[in-house]
C-alpha cells in the first residue's frame, strides 16, 4: 500500500497548564513545554504509516535549522522525503499551541513555507500511489494543482480531500472541482456546517439523525464517501450507499490536537486498501484515542500501542 500525503508541515511547540485568560503580566509556570512536528501532510503521512502503508510526502519547508529538524523527524519516522520542497524565502510553519484545561487547543500559527508547497509534483510519481491524501491547502497551493490535473491526462488513484476551514469558506471553483474528483470527502461537524450553508442545505442539529438523506445530498456526484468527525460523539461515513456510524471510545483526553487528522487519514488508508467499512472506522477510532492521550498533534517518536 503506497500513499501520498499532500499539504501543510509546521514546527509546534506545545505549551500545556497555562492560563490565558489570567490579566496577569507575570511569568506563568506551565504543566510542559514540548516540541515536535505537525501539520495536515504530518499527521496524515504518520497515521498511514502506523497503517503499515508506505508513504510519500508532499510539503515545503524553510531553507532553515527547522526545516532540517522537520526532515530529520520524518526521517526517522520512515516517511519518504523525496517529494518534500524547500521554498526560499519563506521560513518553515511554525505553530504554538496553547491546551487548556478542557484539553482544547488553541493555535497560533505562521504557515510560512507550507503556503508555497507545489502539490503538482506529487503528480510526478501518482502511478505508484494507491491512495492521494490532500490535506488543507493554501489558496495558491490549491490553485496550481488543481490547474495541474486539468492540464494533465493522469489516473488518479483513490483521492481523499480533507479540506480545512478557510478553504471552505473561499468558496473557490478550484476546491468545488477538487471535491467533485474525491472519492472520499472529510470534515468535522464545524467544516460540514460551513459547507451546507454554502450549498444551500440544512443539516439536521443530531449529523446522527437521517444520516443517509443529508449525506447524500451533500455530495456533488454518486459514488463518493462523506466522513464527517463529530469529536466526543464519534463520526458518521456515509459510503455512497448507506450510513456507518461509529461511538467515541471513553479516555482521558490530553489534547485534542490533531485527533480529526488522526481518524480521518486512518480511515481513508484503510478504506483504500479494501479493509470492511466496520473494522477500518475500528481502526480509525483506536489510532485517534492515542493520539487524543499525548500533548502532540501526533506520535512522532512515540511507537503506535498494540490494540
Amino acid at each position: 500500500m503506497q500513499v501520498t500525503a499532500i499539504g501543510g508541515a509546521t514546527i509546534d511547540v506545545v505549551v500545556a497548564g497555562a492560563s490565558l485568560g489570567s490579566g496577569t503580566s507575570a511569568k506563568q509556570d506551565v504543566e510542559s513545554i514540548t516540541m515536535g512536528v505537525g501539520g495536515g501532510a504530518v499527521n496524515a503521512s504518520l497515521a498511514c504509516q502506523a497503517c503499515e502503508a508506505r508513504v510519500r510526502i508532499v510539503c515545503a519547508v524553510g531553507g532553515d535549522a527547522e526545516g532540517e529538524w522537520l526532515r530529520s523527524a520524518l526521517a526517522r519516522e520512515g516517511i519518504d522525503l523525496s517529494l518534500v520542497q524547500s521554498v526560499a524565502g519563506l521560513p518553515t510553519g511554525r505553530a504554538v499551541i496553547h491546551l487548556g484545561a478542557d484539553a482544547e487547543a488553541r493555535v497560533f500559527a505562521q504557515r510560512g513555507a507550507s503556503t508555497g508547497v507545489a502539490p503538482a509534483r506529487a503528480l510526478e510519481a501518482i502511478g505508484r500511489s494507491d491512495l492521494l491524501y490532500v490535506t488543507a491547502l493554501s489558496a495558491q497551493a490549491e490553485a496550481e494543482f488543481d490547474g495541474a490535473l486539468e492540464r494533465l491526462a493522469v489516473r488518479l488513484p483513490r483521492l481523499a480531500i480533507n479540506p480545512g476551514m478557510r478553504q471552505i469558506e473561499s468558496r473557490s471553483p478550484a476546491l468545488e472541482r477538487l471535491i467533485m474528483r474525491a472519492d472520499l470527502v472529510s470534515m468535522n461537524e464545524q467544516e460540514v456546517r460551513r459547507w451546507a450553508v454554502q450549498r444551500e442545505r440544512r443539516l439536521p442539529d443530531d449529523p446522527h439523525a437521517d444520516g443517509s438523506a443529508w449525506m447524500a445530498a451533500m455530495l456533488p456526484r454518486q459514488g463518493q464517501s462523506l466522513l464527517v468527525t463529530l469529536g466526543s460523539r464519534g463520526a458518521v461515513l456515509y459510503d455512497g450507499g448507506r450510513v456507518h456510524r461509529i461511538e467515541a471510545r471513553k479516555v482521558s483526553v490530553r489534547s485534542t490536537l490533531g485527533a480529526g487528522d488522526a481518524f480521518g487519514a486512518t480511515f481513508a488508508c484503510r478504506w483504500a486498501a479494501g479493509q470492511p467499512i466496520r473494522e477500518a472506522l475500528e481502526a480509525a477510532r483506536a489510532y485517534c484515542v492515542q493520539v487524543l492521550q499525548v500533548p502532540a498533534a501526533n506520535l512522532a517518536g512515540r511507537p503506535p500501542a498494540v490494540p
